[in-house]
């Protein structure tokens, strides 16, 4: 897998993780801004927390087991994100910090083809 989009809570385009290959646990992902993002989503509390600065490569964890792929890091800013697909390469992402979060829907719109 090696593009995961996320979508706001409310299902408006956000942001594109890019994932560096090969597959292996340790990986590189960095956002980029998806072509369908509206002015306000990016200056939305979600925009501000996936785009806080100039993008930046993030080491990321990738681990991928029954049937679930789970990837996890840390922006820049300390928020901690998980991004986790099931079958049919759809699911959901998260990012805290402390006791703020923020949270939507992702898929993988290539799946695991090579």
């Amino acid at each position: 897998m090696n593009m995961i989009v996320l979508m706001t809570a409310a299902g408006a385009p956000l942001a594109m993780l890019g994932l560096s290959t090969p597959d292996q646990p340790q990986r590189n992902c960095i956002f980029m801004t998806h072509p369908q993002i509206t002015s306000t989503v990016f200056a939305s509390k979600e925009g501000k927390v996936v785009f806080p600065d100039r993008p930046t490569e993030y080491p990321c964890s990738y681990a991928k087991k029954r049937g679930a792929t789970d990837i996890a890091f840390t922006n820049q800013n300390g928020w901690r994100f998980e991004v986790r697909l099931g079958r049919g390469d759809e699911g959901t992402w998260k990012a805290d910090l402390g006791d703020d979060a923020i949270s939507g829907r992702a898929f993988s719109p290539f799946g695991d083809r090579k």
